[in-house]
């Protein structure tokens, strides 16, 4: 498995857009709309560089199934803003994978600390798969993404 940033090249953009769009439920619930375009994803790459986060591919022999979006400050902490499979990569044991990755990537790093925020306001939440990987929540938050407004609970993980 392997992680690297999101290139700038319309095939790269292409990925991203059918990752996303593949996750229709994830969509209505964090966006308010079913599906984005090729501008979402021009806009979440500005935002992204803007705010100091990466939007990467999650890839598995050459073939891209994932993405993530992350910040990693100086001082060790990490925000995991998101970690997306395509729809046809779920419930295979892909996003644990990912994570941990992920998490062995960020401590190379320098991490201490991993930040998330979950959207648990609608069925399925992913709550369980969080803290199987060690997250704990810390307090309850709203967050605005797109034209939606969730509750998200806020999660975090001490790297030793």
């Amino acid at each position: 498995m392997h992680i690297e940033t999101l290139g700038n090249d319309t095939t790269s953009c292409l990925t991203a857009l059918r990752i996303y769009n593949s996750n229709p439920d994830f969509l209505l619930h964090h966006l308010g709309q079913e599906q984005i375009s090729l501008d979402f994803i021009d806009e979440e790459r500005r935002e992204a560089a803007h705010h100091g986060f990466g939007l990467c591919l999650i890839s598995v022999q050459e073939c891209p199934l994932g993405i993530l979006d992350y910040m990693q400050r100086p001082d060790g902490y990490v925000y995991l803003s998101l970690l997306m499979l395509d729809a046809s990569a779920q419930r295979q044991g892909l996003g644990r994978r990912a994570y941990l990755v992920f998490e062995t990537l960020v401590r190379r790093r320098g991490a201490t600390r991993i930040r998330i925020d979950v959207v648990n306001d609608y069925e399925p939440n992913l709550l369980p798969f969080w803290q199987k990987l060690g997250f704990i929540g810390t307090r309850t938050d709203s967050l605005c993404w797109g034209a939606k407004r969730s509750q998200i609970l806020v999660m975090e993980k001490q790297l030793r």
